[in-house]
């Protein structure tokens, strides 16, 4: 005979909506030996809720969606991370689907998710944007994004990253060591993201009383191969004696190219990176750079989310996330200072 939540209630001489709250992960307001008695009757008598039958009760299915661009990239690892184990957290499975940074794709996983009845959806925007495609699509669930990147009409949670002080504080750091010629290498997208950050490093040169150059600026894919592959054909600009990139990877290419020149990091060239992920620990030196908070971000995402889901409300809600300059060994004072 199936164990039941009636079951579990009168073995521990609680109500059936304790013992339904304890399962369901809403028991802030249960003191802390209820629940330990309950999970272990539960526990001890292998009960299992019914997922079937508790999705028709309450037509939730306990499940959301993950869309990122690519989880080759550890930018997006890290954030899948931390939104997979606040989902786990709050008794949700996580979908996760790949775009490869294409708009068409990421519309199709959106309306595959849709059709497969998941409470909700996180979309971090694929760099491919199409305002007519995106404005056109009716998502009919409450749905996540991260920054100002995406067309979608009624978002109900949104994550911004404070991309603009994240680039100026990294500049900043380059200033403050005596550089003054700094290239920036930075990524092909027309996300918001992308002028946030461009506005970051003009702004910094500005506040220290040098011209911003636009052939100073070049543009790239955001990985190691695009980095190196531009030094490789194009090289620095003459008396450059720092670079900071739209993301580690781009350091990381930033640093091959480097030791295969002979130029030594960081006495010749200082190199930052962006978003703190593994690549920026695994060179040598290890790269300075700006942290994003990724695994914090994918954590927010979903916990907002699932607050929305529950409560019903029609809401909006935004959420801004700072980032912080993290100085390791890819940075120095420039020779002759």
């Amino acid at each position: 005979m199936a164990v039941t939540m009636k079951h579990i209630a009168e073995l521990c001489h609680v109500s059936i909506a304790t013992v339904s709250k304890i399962v369901n992960g809403k028991d802030d307001d249960i003191g802390e030996e209820t629940k330990r008695r309950v999970l272990k009757a539960i526990k001890e008598q292998g009960y299992r809720m019914n997922s079937l039958a508790q999705s028709m009760k309450t037509k939730n299915t306990k499940t959301l969606g993950l869309i990122i661009p690519d989880i080759k990239n550890a930018y997006y690892t890290d954030i899948s991370r931390g939104a997979e184990d606040m989902a786990q957290k709050k008794g949700y499975s996580l979908f996760l689907c790949n775009t490869d940074d294409k708009i068409e794709k990421e519309i199709s996983q959106i309306t595959k998710l849709m059709k497969q009845q998941v409470d909700g959806i996180i979309i971090i925007a694929s760099l491919e944007r199409n305002m007519k495609l995106e404005e056109h699509l009716n998502i009919t669930i409450p749905f996540a994004v991260l920054n100002k990147s995406t067309n979608y009409k009624d978002y109900s949670v949104k994550v911004e990253v404070n991309n603009y002080m994240g680039m100026y504080e990294g500049v900043k750091h380059l200033l403050d060591l005596g550089h003054r010629s700094i290239m920036y290498i930075k990524g092909e997208t027309t996300l918001n993201f992308g002028e946030e950050r461009l506005s970051g490093y003009r702004d910094a040169l500005e506040a220290y009383g040098v011209p911003f150059r636009e052939d100073y600026v070049a543009t790239t894919t955001f990985n190691v191969e695009g980095a190196y592959h531009y030094l490789k054909d194009h090289g620095l600009k003459e008396g450059t004696t720092a670079v900071v990139c739209g993301n580690d990877l781009m350091a990381f290419g930033v640093m091959n190219w480097a030791k295969e020149n002979g130029i030594d990091v960081p006495h010749d060239l200082s190199i930052i990176g962006f978003d703190d992920t593994i690549f920026s620990t695994i060179s040598s030196p290890k790269i300075t750079t700006i942290t994003q908070h990724c695994n914090e971000v994918g954590a927010i995402l979903v916990e907002e989310l699932i607050k929305k889901i529950e409560s019903g409300r029609d809401i909006k809600m935004t959420v801004s996330v700072d980032t912080d300059l993290i100085v390791r060994g890819s940075t120095s004072t420039p020779q002759g200072i």
